[in-house]
This record gives C-alpha cells, structure tokens and sequence, in this order.
C-alpha cells in the first residue's frame, strides 16, 4: 500500500514538473520576443548611429554612407554582416552559436535579414532629401515664420509679374536714330544747325544742343557699349570673384544614380518649398556670405544657375537680379511724370537731327530703359556689397541722374541703402522661389558631396550611396530551453523561430 502511494506521487510530481517547466518555456517565449524587439531597433540604430559626420557638421544633413560593393552598388550585404555581429555580441554567442559565459537564459541567434527596404538620399526625384532637410528645418523655423516668408516672397513675385522691362528699347532708338540719320525713312534731313551733318549717332556718345553749341550726352551710346562689356565686370571686382569649380558631369543631377528600393512618399507643399529655401539660405554658402571650406564658394548661386564654377553662377544671378530690378525700376519711371519729361526733352534733343516724332518717341523709350538700367547696375553693387535696396522705388530713394547717369555707370557710385529695403540673400530667395525642389535638391546635393570629398577618409562617397531610411525583416533563431524537461515532447523539433522589423529613420514623423 505504501509502495503503490510512493508510485502515484511520483507520477503526479513528473506532471506537476511538466506543468511548471511548459509554462517557464511560454514565459521565457514570450520575453524572448521583446528582447527580439529591442534587440532589433538598437542593432538599427547602431548601424545608423554611423552617420556621415562632414555631411552634418557641414550641412545638417543624416545619412548613413553604406559604401558600395564591387559591382558599384550599395553594400547592403555589409550592413547585413555588422548587425549579425553586432546581435552575437549582444547575446554573447560565437558566430557559429556557441555560449560565452556570463549568458544569460535570454538569447537568441540572429538568422534571417531579408527582405531589406531601403531609401537613399538622392530617390524619389530629391524628395528623400527634401524630406530630410524638412525634418531638420521644422524644428528650426516656426510655421508663422514660414507663412510670413511665403507671403513676402509671393508679394516680391507679384511686383515682379506687374513689372516689364523691355531690354530692346535701347537698341531700337538707336536703330530708329541711325536710320533716319541715314534718311531710310525718306523724311528730308533738317538744317545743319539741329545737328552734326553727317554724324552717325551709333558712334556718337552725343549731340549737338543748337542754341549753346554744347554737348548733351547720348546715354544710348554708353549703355550699348557697357552691355556689351558684360554686367559682372561692373558690379564687382572679377579679380575678386571665386574661382573654385567642380566637374559637373559627375555630380549627382548628371550621373546615372543608384536607387533606394523603399517606398517612401513624400507630399510637396507651399510649407516645404519655404522650408528647403531656408535651409539653402541658412547652412550653404552665398557671395555675401562665402566665408567657408566648401568646394564652392557660392552654393546658393549654383543651385541657381547649375553651372560649373562660381563666376558663371554669380553672372547668371547677377543678371537675374539685374532684369527684376530693371523692371521694377521701368515701372517706377512709368509713374513719374517729371522723370518722364525729362527724359523727353532729353530725347528731343539728341533726336533734333529729325522732325520724326516716332523717332523722337522711340527716344524716350530708349532713354527710359537705359535710365532704368543703370539704376539697376548700381542697384546691383549696393545689394553685392551687402546693403538693401527697396523693391519698388520713390524719388527719395532714387539714385541716378539723367544727365550724367552714364558716370556713374562706368565708376564705382552704388545705389542708395535703404534698412526697411531688400537684401542680397533675400533676391536669391526669391530666385529660388521661382525653382523647382527636385531642381534644387539635386543641385544642393552637387554641392554638398563636392564638400565632403575634401574630406579625408570621405573621397569616394556619393550621395546615392547614403540611407536616410531602413526596414528589415529579422528572424531569430533560439531553441527551447525548459522543454527538454519535458517528456511529452521527447523526439518534437527543439528549434524555434521569432520574426520582426528592424526600422530607422533619420527623419521624425
């Protein structure tokens, strides 16, 4: 009787025994999977916490450079074998899954890694960048401020659309004059005394006043010949001007790119445009403010022009600003009407040489434009030399005499600053307003990689190199460990498998 108790208590403590090691192994199976979870983003971020570190002290741009493989890809299968290293010594297992000491009942094997999405800086036509610099700019620049620089660079836009400058008006007068000097109008030549017999008012800088016997200067003449010179050579010093370059069919927005295999969407909006513009005014280099070791000294101006050197990208801007201040200027004659008969007794003057008056007429349009312009030059070496310019001009913050204009124009004289006007930095945000974001996205990434090259270690990298953006499925391998106590189970498959997402993203949501 005793003997057969003994047995029976035996059995029931096998079963009890069981019990408690089935429900140990669900335990310890359910914390594995949490320890499977964190083990998942830590690896993620280890890997990210590689970041380029030029490409953020320089710009404020987070990418992890993932290098490339002998084929010229990126090297996924690298990041692969760095986060199973990186597991093994987490769990303190040897790559062929022994124990170290000190491990606890808590390990796991990493196994699988696929299949791996991806999004590198340069996909989605720039719109991973754009959403990268976004992400970073949020937190520096308040939606209020954004929607105040959006209306203040529309309302620039809109004087610029109300405002038209007819660059040919200067060329047509003289045209109209040396046509009717040279009597293709068939009007009868006046008398000697209203001008030069003769004289050809192409290679004249003036006419003859017929009651003093003095000279009135043709600003025609000069403005022609200053066109022709070039507008950089007169607002700045060309000696000056940078003259760093970079090999433009290497760049990002000319090679052929590696591409991401993410799906990672990106909505474009008035807020993101403003967003990217300032990040572009703020962190890359300008002409007034090119105090850096960028490989370009004005990166602003390429994102603009997209020419190879700097001195081609300040011309193009240059003239850009150049023609917006023309028009505004044009438009502010348009308007004046003691500036408007000056500049028609001006143009009877030098027109005495016909009695035309479409000849005349077309010389005060002339001389409207040329007016115009070259309040515009020096209006263009006040914002160069740093100073603000307003956008639409009154007779106290006009520069130029008509008489005389042409002095200034061939000096030095720069226009009039005025504090509440508009700075250099502003126009090129107004430039920039006008581009698209893949346009500039790609330009600024030019730029941005040029820069990073010069640093040492970093002369191979490429931006369709760099992940913004990661998901991986991970499976993890482990084997029961409290199962073995269990007899119920003797000859089942011992190992099992947990499956999760490792996930990183330099941009917040």
């Amino acid at each position: 009787m005793k003997g057969s108790i003994t047995v029976f208590a035996t059995m029931l403590l096998m079963l009890v025994s069981q019990f408690l090691f089935t429900v140990l192994e669900a335990g310890r199976n359910l914390e594995l999977k949490n320890v499977a979870k964190m083990n998942s983003e830590a690896v993620a971020e280890s890997v990210f916490a590689q970041y380029c570190r030029p490409l953020w002290d320089e710009y404020r741009i987070l990418t992890y450079d993932a290098g490339s493989d002998s084929a010229g890809n990126v090297d996924i299968q690298n990041i692969k074998a760095y986060m199973k290293n990186v597991s093994a010594d987490n769990f303190k297992t040897g790559t062929d899954g022994s124990i170290s000491a000190g491990t606890s009942v808590l390990r796991l094997s990493m196994d699988e890694l696929d299949p791996v999405k991806y999004a590198l800086i340069t996909d989605d036509n720039g719109d991973v960048y754009t959403r990268q610099v976004v992400s970073y700019m949020k937190n520096n620049l308040s939606y209020e401020t954004a929607r105040k620089l959006y209306s203040k660079y529309s309302s620039m836009k809109d004087t610029v659309d109300n405002s038209k400058y007819d660059d040919s008006s200067v060329d047509n007068a003289m045209d109209a004059l040396n046509a009717q000097e040279k009597g293709d109008n068939n009007t009868a030549r006046p008398s000697a005394a209203r001008g030069t017999p003769g004289s050809s008012a192409k290679n004249k800088s003036s006419s003859q006043n017929n009651s003093k016997g003095t000279e009135t200067e043709n600003p025609l003449v000069k403005v022609q010949q200053v066109r022709k010179t070039g507008i950089l050579s007169q607002v700045v010093n060309e000696a000056n001007v940078s003259g760093n370059s970079i090999d433009i069919n290497e760049c990002v927005s000319h090679r052929k790119l590696n591409q991401g295999t993410g799906d990672f969407s990106y909505d474009e909006d008035w807020y993101s445009k403003i967003l990217l513009q300032q990040y572009f005014l703020t962190y890359l280099s300008n002409y007034t403010d090119s105090g850096s070791s960028h490989a370009m000294n004005y990166e602003v101006e390429y994102i603009i022009g997209g020419k190879s050197n700097d001195k081609d990208n300040l011309k193009k801007v240059v003239t850009e600003i150049l023609m917006i201040r023309a028009a505004c200027n044009a438009a502010y004659l348009a308007t004046d009407q003691s500036k408007q008969a000056e500049a028609a007794a001006l143009a009877t003057v030098i027109g005495a040489i016909t009695l035309n008056p479409e000849v005349i007429k077309a010389l005060k349009m002339g001389i409207l434009a040329a007016w115009a312009y070259c309040e515009s030059v020096l209006d263009v070496r006040a914002l160069l030399a740093g100073d603000k310019v307003v956008m639409m001009k009154s007779d106290s913050t006009w520069t130029t005499k008509l008489l005389g204009m042409t002095t200034m124009l061939t000096g030095k004289a720069k226009a009039k600053s005025c504090s509440t006007g508009v700075s250099y930095k502003t126009y090129l945000g107004m430039l920039l307003f006008f581009k698209s974001e893949k346009a500039m996205a790609y330009r600024a990434m030019d730029v941005q990689e040029a820069t990073v090259r010069q640093t040492q270690g970093y002369e191979s990298f490429r931006m369709d190199n760099s992940i913004c953006e990661m998901s991986i499925d991970v499976t993890y391998k482990y084997h029961g460990l409290f199962l073995c106590f269990v007899n119920l189970l003797e000859g089942a498959d011992n190992e099992f498998s947990i499956k999760n997402k490792a996930r990183y993203s330099y941009c917040s949501e």
